[in-house]
């Protein structure tokens, strides 16, 4: 039997206690709203409302991924060796593609795999209907358990080393 979004939800302690530490201190306000739209993901969970869950899941995951990276321009550039400037302008996709080139490997496990912008994608009626019945049901499924271990992930990166 599958799990339902409540279950795997309830699972999922980053979705309910988010570790933020990862935003730089300069972005409250991104700390505010990812915690609001968590709220309202979990409310979505526990209803069972899948479509809500995969948009409130997709914008959350962009959220993470954008407060993480903006604050993560010297890393970068120590990395690259070279001067790297954060274009908040960009898609789910470009900010995943840079995640997963600087961090994928420096945080064991944390590569994100294409699958959640296309999983992300499917809010789009053209794209929802060129894909099989289940797939918006398997999509949020997929992103809950994803975006909570992103949120671990990033937590753990961003705590201080231990003495």
């Amino acid at each position: 039997m599958t799990d339902t979004l409540k279950s795997i939800c309830e699972q999922c302690s980053q979705l309910s206690n988010p570790q933020l530490d990862f935003v730089p201190a300069e972005s409250a306000r991104h700390k505010e709203i990812i915690r609001r739209d968590l709220r309202e993901l979990i409310v979505a969970a526990h209803n069972e409302q899948p479509r809500s869950v995969v948009l409130l899941a997709g914008s959350i995951m962009e959220s993470v991924l954008f407060s993480f990276l903006s604050g993560q321009e010297s890393y970068i550039e120590t990395i690259r060796g070279a001067r790297f400037q954060f274009n908040p302008d960009m898609s789910l996709q470009n900010y995943k593609e840079i995640f997963n080139k600087y961090f994928g490997g420096a945080i064991p496990g944390s590569a994100l795999p294409d699958l959640i912008v296309e999983y992300r994608d499917t809010i789009h009626i053209n794209r929802e209907l060129a894909l099989p019945d289940d797939t918006c049901a398997r999509a949020s499924r997929d992103l809950i358990r994803i975006l909570d271990k992103i949120l671990a992930d990033l937590a753990g990166f961003a705590a201080p080393a231990s003495a």
